[in-house]
């Protein structure tokens, strides 16, 4: 396992990496406040305010929703000195649309706005340092992932291996189609002629069936299996990525999917923050994790 929940105790995991390349172009930008977009239990929102709590960044945050106006990552946010203000869903989706973004710019000309969650070619950029860190004769690299931006980033990396996504959500083959337009992107922004896309997309599987009802959802047996793995290697996973991720991988260990010797390497993404948050979901059921992040 890749530790990249150990780069730092706030901003970790494949947060750091999307959000590092955005920090370099915000201080080229003459811009002077980060602004950004979550849901109410987002890592990247916990990621970007701790960021600008240590670089003395102004942050701001537009939280999808306005059911939620307090919880333990809305509080870590606010407590970081993040400005955050809950919208209504219909015009959250309007996030990316370009005519918002325009007016955006156009009303606030002092701010830089970050996509949801880090996407972009930034974004990926900083995720395709996973790989590099990576040692050579590697087989199998399987990384969790909701919007597909991390793992395209690592592909973009061009590591002879198999790449394994495990979506956290349902429905995740269409994360293939999306990982295909963010490479066709990171080429036209970075010139990247003769990357050899295709091949690099027939290396890439969609283990589509552990997500466990769906985004942000859990299951007891999930639950039972990640207080097991902590037990048994002192290692925190979270229940909306990597502990889904891990269950496949021990899973599919039990039922031989691999051939004896291969050598996989499973991505540690963080998101721990959100462990505090799920559990006070799931206290009613009694079946909580017995660690927090």
């Amino acid at each position: 396992m890749k530790r990249d929940d150990q780069i730092h105790p706030k901003v970790s995991g494949n947060k750091w990496r999307k959000l590092k390349y955005y920090l370099e172009d915000f201080r080229k930008s003459g811009k002077e406040v980060i602004l950004t977009f979550g849901g109410a239990f987002s890592n990247h929102l916990a990621a970007t305010a701790a960021l600008g709590k240590m670089t003395g960044i102004p942050t701001k945050a537009l939280v999808r929703g306005e059911e939620v106006s307090s919880n333990p990552t809305l509080d870590f946010c606010r407590n970081c000195g993040m400005e955050i203000e809950a919208i209504p869903r219909k015009r959250y989706d309007s996030k990316d649309d370009p005519e918002f973004l325009k007016m955006m710019e156009e009303t606030l000309p002092k701010v830089y706005i970050i996509p949801e969650g880090g996407k972009g070619v930034l974004g990926m950029r900083g995720c395709a340092d996973i790989v590099k860190e990576l040692p050579g004769g590697l087989d199998v690299i399987c990384c969790s992932g909701g919007t597909g931006t991390t793992m395209a980033g690592m592909l973009t990396a061009d590591y002879p291996a198999q790449f394994e996504l495990y979506p956290a959500l349902k429905g995740g083959i269409f994360l293939k189609r999306a990982i295909d337009g963010y490479l066709a992107d990171y080429q036209r922004a970075f010139s990247t002629k003769g990357h050899g896309k295709k091949v690099r997309m027939e290396r890439l599987s969609i283990v589509e069936n552990y997500h466990f009802g769906g985004y942000g959802k859990t299951r007891p047996e999930l639950i039972d299996f990640m207080n097991d793995f902590y037990d048994r290697y002192g290692i925190p996973l979270d229940p909306v990525y990597t502990g889904k991720m891990m269950f496949g991988i021990m899973e599919g260990l039990e039922q031989r999917k691999w051939e004896p010797g291969t050598k996989i390497v499973a991505i540690h993404t963080g998101g721990l923050q959100g462990i505090k948050g799920m559990n006070q979901r799931l206290q009613k059921s009694g079946n909580t994790l017995h660690y927090e992040g």
